[in-house]
């Protein structure tokens, strides 16, 4: 498939692009502003409304921010669209995302054309479900522009 091809070649592109994500995290998680960019760009926008979204609870800005067919991976589990991502994890999602505080270390969106890939870091510190959690995670996404909108195609998230 054509979309499968492109999909792989930017992901391999995106990937190389960001290498300094397959190093160790620096002790610090002291922000600088060489570890952001592409946040302003349309498609950078819409991944911070996504994740406003998600943490204020917001199911719908949620839902349309996410094309059907979203792939969503995190651990072993997987998603194939956006409505069993509704029926199982979202509302959990919301949940965690409300009780726990997130810092972004680095975040960076690159645009390709109707594509875009944001891959970025974070340190999450709180209480969920009375466990302490304390780790650092890493996020990418990929968006496609569609109908003058960017939505989210896939997602997978790793701690």
């Amino acid at each position: 498939m054509k979309i499968n091809y492109v999909l792989t070649t930017v992901l391999s592109i995106a990937l190389l692009s960001f290498s300094t994500f397959a190093h160790e995290p620096p002790k610090s998680i002291e922000r600088s502003a060489t570890h952001f960019s592409g946040l302003d760009t349309a498609a950078g926008r819409s991944v911070l409304a996504y994740h406003e979204a998600l943490s204020n609870g917001q199911a719908d800005d949620v839902m349309s921010a996410l094309t059907s067919e979203v792939i969503i991976l995190e651990g072993s589990r997987i998603e194939r669209s956006a409505e069993e991502y509704r029926q199982h994890h979202l509302h959990a999602d919301m949940r965690f995302s409300a009780a726990v505080k997130t810092t972004t270390i680095e975040h960076h969106v690159r645009v390709y054309g109707d594509t875009a890939v944001s891959i970025a870091r974070s340190h999450t510190l709180g209480t969920y479900k009375g466990k302490q959690i304390d780790k650092q995670g890493n996020e990418t996404l990929v968006l496609n522009l569609i109908n003058g909108h960017w939505k989210i195609s896939h997602i997978h998230w790793s701690h």
